[in-house]
């Protein structure tokens, strides 16, 4: 349950939470970018490309790193399948960072469909013949990016566990705030440049937020448009959103795309507090 002043880290394997008290003196601002992404529409280019991409930089280095080939294509499912053999590979080499084994053996360049079957011994097809909106992502893709898409997905999971240490650590507040702010912007780039779920104009406002004072800003939800979640320090939240007012919704209200009236649907402060709640008598 949400507690007044704490983030929540959650586990999925086995499912678990754990209250992740944060620094005094920030506050988080929402603010909408007003690009929305029809994902039913773009799923194919968009959303469900990156499932595929994901899906298949696990099964390539699941037998990069020893799996028989049908064994990787039948067991691995995600990139948390094969964590634990790219941590071991790490681990050989004196880490326990995954992306170590990405950066071994996955090429930076796109894979053609071909390559990818040269290693698996089966076509894209096959191995995704028991879903349709992969089958479709097949039809639509012409290279498949597994290097990008695995080293953002281990490196964000990393972030989220700094995440929980800087706040755990033995810092002032403010050295505190701003490593969370660091881990944001970092966790913007890999967003926008690895996984590539950003848009102009989610690239524009987190740029206007850091611009204006955020300690941190990134893109968050799904992506290709939605909101931004900026970390700002309390102090400054009014003039804060009156700049982000200024320099990026104006031009909006001004050609119609918004109301003035309606500016507070889209940008707002928001401090973690309590949401539901368990009573016993």
């Amino acid at each position: 349950m949400a507690k007044t002043g704490f983030a929540e880290l959650i586990d999925f394997n086995p499912i678990r939470a754990t209250d992740v008290q944060l620094p005094a003196g920030g506050t988080f601002v929402i603010a909408h970018s007003l690009a929305e992404s029809q994902k039913a529409v773009t799923a194919a280019t968009n959303y469900n490309n990156r499932v595929v991409e994901c899906r298949l930089a696990s099964i390539v280095l699941g037998i990069k790193l020893g799996m028989e080939p049908e064994e990787a294509i039948s067991k691995v499912k995600t990139l948390s399948d094969v964590e634990g053999l790219c941590v071991s590979f790490a681990g050989a080499h004196g880490s326990s960072d995954p992306t170590l084994a990405v950066k071994e053996y996955l090429k930076e360049e796109p894979y053609t469909a071909e390559e990818i079957e040269k290693i698996t011994g089966k076509s894209l097809d096959l191995i995704f013949v028991d879903s349709a909106s992969s089958l479709d992502v097949i039809k639509a893709a012409k290279h498949y990016k597994l290097f990008q898409r695995a080293s953002h997905v281990y490196s964000e999971a990393k972030r989220v566990y700094a995440f929980k240490d800087a706040v755990s650590s033995n810092s002032d507040e403010e050295e505190k705030l701003k490593k969370l702010g660091d881990l944001m912007n970092d966790s913007h780039h890999s967003c926008s440049v690895l996984f590539e779920c950003s848009c102009p104009e989610l690239e524009e406002l987190v740029e206007v937020c850091k611009g204006n004072g955020a300690l941190g800003a990134r893109l968050t939800g799904a992506g290709w448009g939605g909101c931004a979640v900026a970390l700002v320090k309390e102090n400054i939240v009014p003039q804060f959103i009156l700049n982000l007012k200024e320099q990026f919704y104006q031009s909006r209200i001004d050609n119609g795309t918004i109301k003035k009236s309606d500016l507070g649907l889209y940008v707002f402060a928001s401090k973690p507090s309590s949401g539901a709640a368990i009573f016993r008598f």
